[in-house]
């Protein structure tokens, strides 16, 4: 039993390393995107119109991959537009998705911690 433990303990060792692997791929690969299609560049502070970022923008503004980011968009969760071939979010969507994922720790939770 216990040598069948340590497979399974080196198995999910090595996924994790793989996962984290393919997150530096999709960042890398984001990175590249951005410059390909000249978004590399830094967007002037104050512009006037839509503040629309694309799907490389967002994940480089969360810090998070594509592949999580797009999940979130296809859900619904992070509200987007489709532009042609193009996703695009809206900054201020964006900005309200973050908001309404902040945490708040509740009353109760509060008052039972300060007991």
């Amino acid at each position: 039993m216990d040598s069948r433990d340590d497979r399974v303990q080196q198995l999910k060792q090595a996924l994790d390393k793989f996962r984290k692997a393919l997150e530096d791929v999709e960042s890398a690969m984001v990175h590249l995107e951005e410059e390909l299609a000249g978004e590399a560049s830094v967007r002037p502070e104050s512009h006037k119109g839509l503040d629309l970022l694309s799907l490389a923008e967002v994940c480089q503004e969360l810090g998070m991959g594509k592949s999580w980011v797009f999940k979130r968009i296809k859900s619904g969760e992070i509200p987007s537009v489709r532009l042609g071939h193009n996703i695009k979010v809206k900054r201020e969507d964006l900005e309200e998705y973050l908001e309404a994922q902040r945490y708040r720790p509740t009353e109760d939770k509060q008052s039972a911690g300060e007991q």
